[in-house]
């Protein structure tokens, strides 16, 4: 057998047959040695086959990077920070055409690396993940993970993107062929490497089988942070899927609220025998304010992935084609004219009876919803057609690097 990888990918078509495992590294000098050696063992266990283990340091400040060479490890070095961005330097250093990842803390069991890369072998998936929720070991996760986090960022991605195939999301055990990986695009740098990588075998059709694993205690100092890193994952699957969480309820309330408030403009209703008047419309056509706001953010959302060629999305693709900047705020117009025009008739009105009572608020509201709806749809077309500006960036200016969140 063989663990001397090439410094560089190979291309389509022409990975040799092996095994390249990918183990990302940050001061991790008290279980690198250990983790190397399960990994060894563990290939051994299919018998003779060629293989490399790479070790990507991410700037560690110990022994990790001497222990890791001295074991026999290639290593490489990523100098921009982040699981992500260490993940996509070992991938695209890797020389064979199985690609295994995993951490180097001993959480996970690398002496059994057969059984996790045995369904591709066997040609009956082409990306495997693990799932360590149904065996972990005493301290080996905190519970607000174990019982909020991962289940609830599970259950979360399952009923965005409609995949029943992934119980535990945010495992880093996982092995996929390079054709799958190829087929991925993933992009990002930091922990939502892990949830990309998901949604992206989902997107693509790949597929995807759960290998049971046991999951033990880390050996060493955690680099996760709970709550920042569960947000990194959120906001990437938002990002990805702002129909289901965004569109659709949004545009749902948006009726709703002018359900509510049209009827209402030229009176009060009865239902019931119950009178419905000036209040009810308040709070639909807040209602119908708020729903806008939330379409226009879910929208500008999938535009940002459309255009950054996370994903491609055919909504957006339509409204580029279709509905242009000019007909967009030609509707604009079209609503703010007419609140505008309401707005006057009841200004008339107060003025035609010598500034007296004036009992016309139904109506004036209405007039206003129409005008922040207008000026709500004109902003957004602006925004949206300055997105789609073609654009060529070699290097951010420093104090532009300077505001962008860092994946440290």
């Amino acid at each position: 057998m063989s663990d001397q990888g090439q410094s560089a990918a190979s291309e389509p078509g022409d990975s040799p047959r092996g095994i390249s495992v990918i183990i990302p590294c940050l001061n991790e000098e008290a279980s690198i040695a250990q983790v190397i050696e399960a990994v060894r063992r563990g290939i051994e266990r299919l018998g003779p086959m060629d293989y490399e283990i790479i070790v990507v340091d991410n700037g560690s400040g110990d022994r990790s990077v001497p222990i890791a060479t001295e074991k026999g490890a290639r290593v490489v070095f990523e100098s921009h920070r982040g699981y992500g961005a260490a993940l996509r330097k070992g991938f695209s250093k890797a020389r064979y055409d199985i690609l295994i990842m995993g951490d180097g803390d001993l959480t996970y069991d690398f002496e059994k690396i057969d059984e996790l890369i045995r369904p591709l072998l066997e040609g009956r998936a082409d990306f495997v993940i693990g799932n360590r929720l149904k065996s972990i070991k005493p301290g080996a996760m905190p519970p607000l993970h174990r019982y909020l986090g991962n289940p609830v960022l599970t259950f979360i991605l399952r009923v965005m993107f409609r995949s029943g195939s992934v119980h535990d999301a945010h495992c880093g055990l996982r092995a996929l062929t390079r054709e799958a990986y190829r087929k991925l695009h993933c992009v990002t740098t930091g922990m939502e490497f892990a949830s990309e990588m998901v949604v992206r075998a989902i997107r693509c059709r790949l597929r995807i089988a759960e290998h049971d694993i046991t999951y033990h205690p880390r050996l060493g100092q955690s680099k996760l942070r709970s709550f920042q890193d569960g947000w990194r994952h959120l906001r990437f699957m938002i990002l990805h899927s702002p129909t289901m969480l965004m569109l659709l309820p949004g545009a749902f309330f948006w009726l709703l609220g002018l359900a509510i408030t049209l009827p209402l403009a030229f009176g009060p209703i009865s239902i019931g025998g119950r009178s419905i008047d000036i209040h009810c419309m308040i709070v639909g056509g807040l209602l119908n304010i708020a729903s806008l706001q939330i379409i226009t953010i879910g929208l500008l959302a999938k535009a940002y992935g459309h255009l950054s060629g996370l994903h491609e999305d055919v909504i957006i693709a339509w409204f580029y084609r279709w509905f242009t900047f000019e007909k967009a705020m030609a509707l604009s117009l079209l609503l703010m004219g007419a609140g505008l025009i309401f707005t006057l008739k009841v200004m008339i009105q107060w003025i035609v009876s010598g500034f007296g009572p004036l009992d016309e608020q139904r109506f004036l509201f209405f007039a206003l919803l129409c005008l922040v709806n207008g000026v709500q749809i004109g902003a957004a077309s602006f925004l949206f057609s300055i997105m789609a500006l073609p654009r060529h960036i070699d290097r951010l200016p420093p104090q532009v690097e300077d505001t962008g969140i860092l994946d440290t």
